[in-house]
């Protein structure tokens, strides 16, 4: 399934390199723009390794006392599951989509439009980064395999264990495939393209999730609000620099 969606992601995403007509809106943003975002990123970034260095790993006795009956039945599915080659394709997906933006090099337009273009895509990329460390620093909820007792206790007894909402796979594979396709959809306004690319922007989020939760990595609401995530700040970040252009 996972291999599938992965070379279905590809062909799609092989898309963006066609000789498209109708080049949309050049991107020029302003310094202003700039500067807040890129000071947002980094207050989030430093913020969330400060308070990392404060977060103590689970004891045995913390593991003990969790309460498998407090957790919503939306969420159960992934305490029932404990999968590492779940968690190593998903690992490979996530990779996948660092290269996803890559592509919109492959036409004129977007080489033209480089500069602005990685900008873009490094500003919210910090922006989530730094997001999704500072709420996994301050909720601190354990991850499903706290409550399989199949789960190494070694494993349940690292720091990471505490860091499962929300999601940072499913917000970082939603941000950077949801980023390539509105970079691509402002470029090719009239791109016969343009849905197969928002497929395939869809579906490596939603197989990253799903691979998350078989792996016993995070519950849906995790996968669910770290695809959010990822996606509004997708969506956002290139908004406001072809606002920028526009004024």
């Amino acid at each position: 399934m996972y291999r599938l969606l992965t070379q279905l992601f590809l062909v799609i995403a092989l898309l963006v390199g066609q000789v498209l007509p109708g080049q949309g809106l050049t991107y020029d943003p302003s310094n202003a723009t700039n500067a807040v975002l890129l000071g947002l990123g980094g207050t989030l970034t430093t913020t969330s390794v400060m308070l990392d260095r404060r977060v103590i790993p689970l004891t045995e006795d913390d593991v003990g006392v969790l309460e498998i009956n407090k957790i919503p039945g939306i969420d159960m599915f992934s305490t029932r599951h404990l999968s590492l080659g779940a968690d190593e394709i998903t690992d490979k997906l996530l990779l996948a989509s660092f290269a996803s933006p890559f592509f919109l090099l492959l036409d004129r337009p977007g080489r033209q439009n480089f500069d602005a273009l990685a900008l873009i895509v490094f500003e919210g990329a910090m922006i989530n980064s730094g997001l999704i460390n500072l709420t996994k620093v301050l909720v601190r909820r354990p991850r499903p395999y706290n409550y399989n007792p199949d789960a190494p206790l070694d494993t349940k007894l690292k720091k990471s264990s505490r860091y499962s909402f929300f999601s940072g796979h499913s917000a970082t594979t939603a941000y950077f495939a949801i980023t390539t396709a509105k970079l691509y959809n402002d470029l090719y306004p009239n791109s016969a393209a343009t849905p197969y690319v928002w497929l395939g922007a869809a579906l490596l989020p939603a197989a990253v999730s799903y691979g998350r939760m078989r792996a016993g990595r995070h519950f849906l609401t995790d996968v669910l609000v770290g695809t959010a995530v990822g996606t509004i700040i997708a969506i956002a970040v290139p908004s406001l620099h072809r606002a920028g252009a526009e004024n």
